[in-house]
């Protein structure tokens, strides 16, 4: 499958707001953008309404907008799950544990069945219109390649957005719902435990190992752990919320 997005669509005045050279930047990085697909944590540097520089690990994505323009999109790390949802328990739970879920949200006059899942290094929402994702296409496909059919009842479990296990031939395959992925849909050789591993991020709050790219003064990039700046004590939660909270509103690139 070719990338999504051309070289060219990588804005060099998106990615200059957030004091990101697109020409140094890391090739993994650049390439999990032309595929669509989230980045690795990254470290920005964006300057806020009131002229404070704020900087913060992200991860970045690119995206396609209703006119078809290639948009930027930042997901911020919090220490809580992001969402304006207003997510009943029952739906934060079924998101901790790695589910992908079905919800309907409204935006101004319609309502649309977004698939959500959770991204668990970030806590931030990813979404995707059920409609959009084109499940049955994507289960069309896995069909032609593996040679296999589906049941009804197989199929209706993949479009509500859990992993169905196949046997093919004398192995084990396990598809499903995956929003990481550019498709949204994700095949992988193994039974239904190897696809929990791998949708599994190791997290540790107390002392998190989440590993990212950082810039240094003279524009180089290191692969490094999250800064102890990011850790933020409990009793300064609130006291960082505003900020962080504007940092987030202004990382929606148009």
């Amino acid at each position: 499958m070719g990338k999504l997005f051309g070289e060219r669509e990588l804005s060099k005045k998106d990615f200059e707001r957030i004091d990101i050279d697109v020409r140094s930047m890391p090739k993994e990085i650049k390439e999990k953008l032309l595929n669509g697909e989230l980045t690795p944590l990254v470290e920005i540097r964006d300057q806020l309404d009131n002229g404070i520089i704020a900087t913060m690990p992200v991860k970045l994505r690119l995206q396609r907008d209703t006119d078809g323009n290639a948009v930027l999109k930042a997901y911020p790390v919090s220490r809580d799950i992001v969402s304006d949802l207003k997510l009943q328990d029952a739906e934060l739970k079924r998101l901790q544990a790695g589910e992908v879920i079905q919800k309907d949200i409204r935006e101004g006059n319609r309502t649309r069945t977004m698939f959500l899942q959770l991204d668990q290094e970030t806590k931030s929402l990813l979404k995707r219109e059920v409609n959009k994702a084109e499940i049955d296409k994507r289960i069309d496909e896995l069909e032609h390649v593996k040679d296999i059919t589906l049941g009804q009842n197989q199929r209706q479990a993949i479009r509500e957005g859990k992993p169905v296990e196949l046997e093919v031939g004398d192995t084990k395959v396990t598809v499903g719902v995956d929003l990481r992925q550019n498709s949204g849909f994700k095949a992988i050789d193994g039974d239904m435990s190897e696809w929990k591993r791998q949708q599994e991020i190791k997290w540790d709050m107390a002392n998190p190992g989440q590993m990212g790219y950082w810039q240094t003064d003279e524009n180089r990039w290191e692969y490094k752990q999250v800064q102890e700046k990011y850790k933020i004590p409990e009793a300064k939660k609130e006291e960082k919320k505003t900020v962080k909270e504007e940092v987030r509103q202004t990382l929606h690139f148009k």
